[in-house]
């Protein structure tokens, strides 16, 4: 590498770590952080994913997945690989409890994240206006009707909240006008939850599985 070329490297990563403030993403910057392609060469986001507009025009054979505020960088990376074996357009609203070059993320997606579609929304607002046509359906512990008792869509979206901890569940956003049906998956009363992309995986599979595996073998 040159001394121009190291420069410019050295810009583009200073450039990149300002983006981010305790590991959130500050407000006003583009979906630009690296990740790598399926030979380790690092790649610009905006390379790997797929614009809210452009996403909103997909024909898909299963329905799109949500994470809205995801916090832990491991069960996002294992969504870009869900995503990518089934086909699935994963959404992911901000803000972000991590950084997406976070090494855990970067490992759980292995090299599956040049082959999946990612859409990063600044807010949720931005996905409901993006994604006019698309049913919601939010999948929380509240809800009384089973995951199984929905005829999904390709169209529809998939809306998981994020993981517990020290942030409250947003009821406004699992729970609002926006939000056409609440589902939950049954489990035994003595236990809290599951892993947010185990979850994930279950629900994909189900609306997969009942759109007779379209794209797959």
């Amino acid at each position: 590498m040159n001394e121009c070329e190291h420069e410019t490297a050295n810009q583009s990563q200073e450039r990149v770590e300002g983006m981010y403030e305790y590991g959130y993403r500050k407000a006003g910057y583009g979906p630009d952080e690296l990740v790598t392609d399926a030979h380790g060469n690092p790649i610009a986001v905006t390379d790997a994913m797929l614009r809210a507009e452009d996403a909103a025009k997909q024909t898909t054979s299963t329905p799109h997945l949500c994470y809205y505020s995801p916090r832990i960088p491991g069960n996002t990376g294992s969504a870009i690989r869900l995503c990518a074996v089934t086909g699935t357009i994963l959404h992911l609203v901000e803000p972000l409890g991590f950084n997406l070059k976070d090494t855990k993320l970067r490992r759980a997606g292995l090299d599956y994240h040049d082959m999946a579609h990612v859409v990063l929304h600044p807010d949720f607002d931005d996905l409901v206006r993006t994604m006019p046509d698309s049913r919601i359906i939010a999948f929380t512990a509240h809800a009384t009707k089973l995951y199984t008792e929905v005829d999904y869509r390709p169209s529809d979206i998939l809306l998981f909240g994020p993981e517990p901890g020290d942030i409250p569940d947003p009821m406004d956003i699992m729970a609002g006008p926006h939000v056409a049906e609440q589902v939950r998956l049954p489990m035994r009363p003595s236990l809290r939850s599951l892993n947010l992309t185990n979850c994930a995986s279950i629900a994909v599979y189900e609306a997969w599985r009942q759109l007779n595996f379209a794209g797959g073998r």
